[in-house]
Parts: C-alpha cells; sequence; structure tokens
C-alpha cells in the first residue's frame, strides 16, 4: 500500500488507461529495502488510473517492483482517490485540472471561507461560496458540479471495485452509466450489459450474484433473453423463432430454467418495445430487436414498390447493345446480352455469378448503354476499395454507398430518403453480398420512381458482416428478375485462380501445378503443423514470390486468414510480417499507444468510415511518418494521398499485412496468400475459402495442411441466417384482395 499526493502525471493514455504518476508520499511511507528511494521525496508510481491529474490524494494498492531504465517503482492494480487532508492539499486540488477558472490564489481564498474541510462543505453547503471575491457565478456552478460528480465517480468507483471490476471496467461503467451508476445496478444489474461496450450476460451476471439476484428473478431471465436476441444479431440473424431464442437464452441461463419461465419476461420485453414479436396463423413467433424488424419490413415494402411499377420503357435495345459492343471490341455470350437488354427493362434487377463470367463487362456496358439515352446514372458499393473498382470499370464516378446516401455523421442519419430520394434514372450497385438489411433499407427508402435499380454480387461469397443476407434473400424470393451468368469468359479460362474458385464452389480440389512449374497462377504449400505453415507463410510472402514474380511483397502481397488467433491467425501473422519489414526497412520510427506499437512502413486499413477526413471502412495504406511529441501523430499514405491521425484516432486503424477474409471483401489483390490449418476448423467454409480465392487477380498461394483444405471445401453449410425477407417481399407483393 502506498498513500501521498500526485505531484505530476507523467504520462497517461485515455484508452488503455496506462499512467505514470509521481507521488509525494505520506508519513509512514517505507521504501523497499536496498532501492534507492530511501532519501528519494517522491516516488514512480505505474498502472491504470483513469484521468488522474495533480494535486489529487490517492491511495495506491499494488507492489514494487524494478524497471531496468526507470528504476524501483510502485506497480499499482488499485487506485483509490481520498480527500484531501490539510490546507494546503486542499488548495493543490481546487487548483488543479479538475476545477476550470480556478487558480491558486482564488483556491486558497476558498479554503479561507469554508476552512479545511472545504471540499465537504461545498458538498453539503454549496450556497457558502457565494460572496467569494473573484469567484465569478458561472465558475461557481461548475465548482460544485465538479465537486458533485467528483464525489459520485469517487463513490461508484468504490463500488464496482468492491464488486471486482478492473480500473478500466470500473472507469468505462462510471462513463457510461454516470456517478449514480451504484444506484442503478441495484436496481438491476444487467444495465451493465445493455449499456456498456466490453460487458456481456456473463460478466453482468457475476456482479448481479455478488448483488443477491436469484437465479429465477425476472430481470436474469429478462436479461438472458435480451442477450441472446442481440448476440443472434452478430451472428447474421435478422429474427430468431421462439423456441429458437428461448434455448438460446437457456444456455446462458444454466441450471434448470423452463421455456414457460421466459413467456412472461418475453412479454415484458415486448410491452416495454425492447423487441418486436411477429406471430402468425401457424402459431409461430418470430422475435426481432426493434431496429431489426422495422429494416426488414420496410426494406420489403420498398422493394415492392419498385417491383410494381413493371413494365417500364427500355433504356436500350439490341440493336443499341450491338453498336455498344463493337465499339467496346467484346462479343458477348448470348445469356450476357440477355442479360444487359433485362436490366436495362426492369424497374429493379439482379445481375450475379462468379469470376470470370463477365459481370464486369455486362455493368460495363449497362452504363454506357443508359448513358446513352441520356440517363442519369449513379454507380455504388459497399466499401471504399470496391467502389474504386467500380470507377475503374466502368469509366464513370462511383461512390460509397454511405457517401451516395449522403451519411451525416454527426446526425448519425442519411441526407437522402424517401422524402429526399436520390436524383437518378438508374442506381447500380455493386458486391451487394456485403450490405446488410439495414444498409438495404436506407439505401431502397431513398430509391422512389421512376428511379431504376441494378444489384450486382456474387451470393456465393461470405454474407455481410451486419445482420441479413440481403443478395440470397433477394435471389430465393423469386420475386425479382435475376440474370446468373455462369459461362467463365474466354479470357479467364487459362486462369487457374478463375477455374479453381468454381472447383471449390462446386466441392472440388483445385488444379495444381507440377513440381518446378513457375507459369502457374495458382500454388499450394504443405506444411501440417501451424507453427511452421506460419514461418513458410512468412517465407513465400517475402522471398518466394518477390523472386519468382517480380512482384513487391509490402505492395502487392495480401495474407488473408481465416481468424484471428492462433499461429497463423491474423495478429500472430502481422506481428511476424511485420517484423520481417523491420529487416528490410532502416530508420523506422514508431509510437506506442496501450499495448499497440505503430511503425514506419507498417500496412494498415481504417476500419470505420470518416467523413471528415474523407477516409472510408477497408481503404488500406503505409504508415508514412511517425511523430512524437506533445501532440504525437501517425501519418498514414493511401493511394490518393495522405491522412494525419492523433494518438487518440489510431483506434480507427487495424494492422494490415494480413486481414480475414471479411475485411478483404470488395478488395482485390495483384497477390493472395492464404493460411489453411486445422487449427481453424471451425472457421474452414467452402464459402470462406472461395471469396478469399476471388481477391486475387494474378496469384493465389495456399499455405497449410491438405485436411484444412478438404475441410473447407467439404463444408457448404454456411450456417443458415434467420430471416424473413423473401417470405415478405413475395407478401408484399401478392395482390390485396
Amino acid at each position: 500500500m502506498l498513500q501521498g499526493t500526485i505531484d505530476r502525471v507523467t504520462y497517461a493514455d485515455p484508452t488503455s488507461l496506462y499512467a505514470v504518476l509521481r507521488i509525494v508520499p505520506e508519513k509512514g511511507y517505507e521504501p523497499p529495502a536496498g532501492s534507492e528511494l530511501f532519501h528519494s521525496t517522491r516516488v514512480s508510481a505505474v498502472g491504470k488510473a483513469d484521468a488522474p491529474v495533480a494535486g489529487l490524494r490517492v491511495r495506491l494498492a499494488g507492489k514494487w517492483g524494478r524497471n531496468p531504465t526507470h528504476g524501483t517503482q510502485f506497480e499499482f492494480e488499485v487506485l483509490e482517490i481520498l480527500p484531501p487532508n490539510d490546507r494546503l492539499g486542499v488548495v493543490k486540488y481546487l487548483s488543479s485540472e479538475r476545477f476550470h477558472g480556478i487558480g491558486e490564489k482564488l483556491a486558497e481564498r476558498i479554503v479561507q471561507k469554508l476552512g479545511p474541510n472545504a471540499l465537504e462543505e461545498i458538498l453539503a453547503h454549496p450556497e457558502k461560496l457565494v460572496g467569494i471575491r473573484g469567484l465569478r457565478a458561472d465558475v461557481r456552478e461548475e465548482l460544485v458540479r465538479t465537486a458533485l460528480a467528483e464525489h459520485g465517480t469517487a463513490k461508484a468507483s468504490a463500488f464496482l471495485r468492491g464488486l471486482g471490476l478492473g480500473p478500466v471496467q470500473t472507469a468505462a461503467v462510471v462513463k457510461k452509466l454516470g456517478p449514480d451508476c451504484e444506484e442503478r445496478l441495484r436496481l438491476d444489474p444487467y444495465l451493465i450489459a445493455a449499456h456498456v461496450s466490453g460487458f456481456g450476460f456473463a460478466s453482468a451476471d457475476r456482479l448481479a450474484g455478488s448483488l443477491g439476484i436469484a437465479a429465477d428473478d425476472p430481470r436474469r431471465l429478462r436479461a438472458a433473453l435480451a442477450h441472446a436476441l442481440g448476440r443472434s444479431g452478430e451472428e447474421g440473424h435478422t429474427l430468431l423463432p421462439r423456441a429458437r431464442l428461448f434455448a438460446a437464452a437457456r444456455e446462458l441461463l444454466g441450471g434448470v430454467i423452463a421455456d414457460a419461465q421466459l413467456v412472461e419476461p418475453l412479454k415484458a420485453l415486448e410491452q416495454d418495445r425492447e423487441v418486436v414479436v411477429e406471430r402468425f396463423n401457424t402459431g409461430e413467433e418470430r422475435v426481432y430487436a426493434p431496429g431489426l424488424a422495422h429494416c426488414e419490413n420496410e426494406l420489403a415494402k420498398n422493394l415492392a414498390h419498385l417491383v410494381r411499377c413493371a413494365p417500364v420503357k427500355p433504356l436500350a435495345d439490341a440493336r443499341a447493345l450491338a453498336a455498344a459492343e463493337k465499339r467496346l471490341g467484346v462479343e458477348l455470350h448470348p445469356l450476357q446480352r440477355e442479360a444487359v437488354l433485362g436490366l436495362l427493362a426492369t424497374p429493379v434487377g439482379l445481375l450475379t455469378g462468379g469470376p470470370g463470367v463477365g459481370k464486369t463487362t455486362i455493368v460495363r456496358l449497362l452504363v454506357r448503354l443508359a448513358q446513352g439515352s441520356e440517363a442519369k446514372v449513379l454507380l455504388a458499393s459497399p466499401t471504399g476499395r470496391a467502389a474504386k473498382r467500380l470507377a475503374e470499370a466502368t469509366g464513370s464516378e462511383a461512390q460509397t454507398v454511405h457517401r451516395l446516401l449522403g451519411y451525416d455523421p454527426q446526425e448519425q442519419g442519411f441526407l437522402h430518403n424517401a422524402d429526399n430520394p436520390l436524383e437518378a434514372d438508374l442506381v447500380v450497385v455493386d458486391e451487394v453480398s456485403m450490405i446488410d438489411v439495414t444498409l438495404a433499407h436506407h439505401l431502397l427508402k431513398a430509391i422512389q420512381p421512376p428511379t431504376r435499380l441494378v444489384f450486382v454480387g456474387d451470393p456465393d461469397q461470405l454474407p455481410s458482416v451486419g445482420p441479413g443476407n440481403v443478395l440470397r434473400d433477394l435471389i430465393d424470393s423469386n420475386a425479382l428478375p435475376v440474370h446468373r451468368l455462369t459461362q467463365i469468359y474466354r479470357q479467364a479460362e487459362g486462369s487457374r485462380i478463375v477455374v479453381n474458385a468454381h472447383r471449390i464452389l462446386g466441392g472440388e480440389k483445385p488444379l495444381l501445378p507440377e513440381k518446378g512449374d513457375r507459369a502457374s497462377d495458382f500454388y499450394f504449400f504443405r506444411e501440417d503443423d501451424a507453427a511452421r505453415a506460419a514461418e513458410r507463410l512468412v517465407e513465400v510472402v517475402t522471398k518466394r514470390i518477390p523472386q519468382t514474380f517480380d512482384l513487391s511483397w509490402v505492395e502487392d502481397v495480401q495474407v488473408i486468414a481465416p481468424m484471428y488467433r492462433g499461429e497463423c491467425g491474423v495478429d500472430a501473422l502481422n506481428e511476424k510480417l511485420r517484423a520481417a519489414l523491420g529487416n528490410e526497412l532502416q530508420g523506422g520510427r514508431e509510437i506506442k499507444q496501450g499495448a499497440r506499437t505503430w511503425r514506419t512502413g507498417d500496412r494498415v486499413i481504417h476500419t470505420r468510415n470518416n467523413y471528415e477526413k474523407e477516409v472510408f471502412n477497408g481503404d488500406m495504406g503505409r504508415i508514412a511518418r511517425v511523430s512524437e511529441g506533445a501532440e504525437p501523430t501517425v501519418v498514414v499514405k493511401f493511394p490518393e494521398r495522405e491522412v494525419t491521425y492523433a494518438l487518440t484516432e489510431l483506434g480507427e486503424l487495424a494492422p494490415a499485412f494480413a486481414i480475414t477474409v471479411h475485411r478483404s471483401q470488395g478488395g482485390e489483390f495483384p497477390a493472395v496468400v492464404i493460411p489453411l490449418v486445422t487449427q481453424h476448423a471451425v472457421m474452414l467454409q467452402r464459402n470462406l475459402l472461395y471469396t478469399a480465392v476471388t481477391r486475387a487477380r494474378k496469384l493465389v498461394v495456399l499455405v497449410g495442411s491438405p485436411r484444412a483444405l478438404e475441410m473447407a471445401i467439404a463444408n457448404a453449410d454456411q450456417g443458415k441466417r434467420e430471416s424473413a425477407l423473401a417470405e415478405k417481399l413475395r407478401n408484399a407483393l401478392v395482390p390485396k384482395g
């Protein structure tokens, strides 16, 4: 135990809460025997603390340790804020950064009037502050608010730490639920799972147990149902049948909880509008989160509204198409011609197919012919990378769906909607397999007749990260015209990448070149052990591919892995590949943020849409410069321009020498290297491998176990996503009466 006053905050990371403090110990402090601290009036302390400031009196629980650079220091696990215990301490505390507008002289006047117990007096009798010279009314009011908040925060932190929460967890709960969180959590401890990021049902349940909540308490049963439904959304479902929801909730609850005990808690959730229950004449009940119910219902309604506009005037005929083929120097397959003319003659249609079947050519012709008929065409894709590919393929501007709809990050809404629809004759959206039910709902809300819509995508790729399986549901509805291309285009017939992608999709092993063949575009390096496979992969990426194919591994080679964890997972491979880069890169600088280090030369991926910086989810670049100092920054060079990130913004970036298959969607890379090991058995699926392989333009290399490859090809079960979009679209088109 170490007790004293914070003299200086040497370092404090707002994200990880890691802090380095200089402490003035109080009387009775005994430094460790033999240390250099016997004659020191200051002690270094390191640990996790939420926004520490100089002047705070604290009690630290932990142990002494020794850092090879900084010497003896106190490594604390618990930091408890104490009230100042003398006049000087109160003055220093009131004049600290915690209280704006109060300098040392004004703090002395406050203590002179209220005495050494000034803080208690402020809390109990704030009116006593009136009349103190130099204390303006606005500063006085803020002083009282801050003192009350500090008192509440300290009290709440003590309560939460007493229940076993760590400093980071405690800070997160107090920040989200407020200083009065003790009272709120005693009433319902499961609020912590519903409102605080990083807490699930299990952690809330442990908290509830500490507070004496019974196993069959209605609050516990409600929380289990809500959590099970929320988790189903994270797994891609838009709904759960009641029986499946009850089963998932019982698994969370453990013990003996019967379905009958969950009926009333579900009704209570429905009455409080925390869930939507759709009931059918068959007796079936489907349970939705309210937002997903709204999106699915409105998406079906708006799609049906477009479909009912048929027939529409074609934007081009066979003669115009023949002329366009001649201008572009292409000769279409009859099914491709049928697709072009069909999509230009319908209010909403789908173009699907795998690699090498000519989807890009069809889209280019669609756009040229529509524009030739003086139609205004808008092009969009879910990610920035996919939009860039679409623009390159068509020669026309393309943008992300969010930008197309005019997303406002401040309002968290879209400029374009039913009241302000998109101004276009035709909207073409590519990579639709990546669009979840929520984004699809907002898109269709902004497309009103006579605007037409063409969706383009590959239903055999991985479905969206968010809930729903929109492209597959639209196809399965049989309510829209679907043009599925299956004939491999002549230029693609010689590519083993294209051939093997279709073989994988058909459940067949890929065709591999003979040993020593350096002219192929598809290879497999066999290595059964995961650790050795990781080493082999690094060698393939950094040495074999550059030497054989004259590709820059840093610029042209993308590792795509099924999972984050394991020796061949994204996290471990990023570290190994960055270490390999470090051997090549001289003079690189780095900066630490919590447990993560960012270094010059690192390949990174932006993970959310940032409209202020004009950088979007999926954009990839490399760290060009790192600057330290009072306000550290990282400069990332993206293909179009450089973007500067402050330390607090680095959470928007992730390492990208290796990325997951989901992160790779919408992108295309010269060379792709894919680790396949049995450690990743839970994720080895046919559509996952197919998606990874189809990200490559020139070269695919598999590294790993033949058994893992067999497992991936054999596993065609994508895990059915619970959704009713197809059914609702069909029903919406049934004539009434």
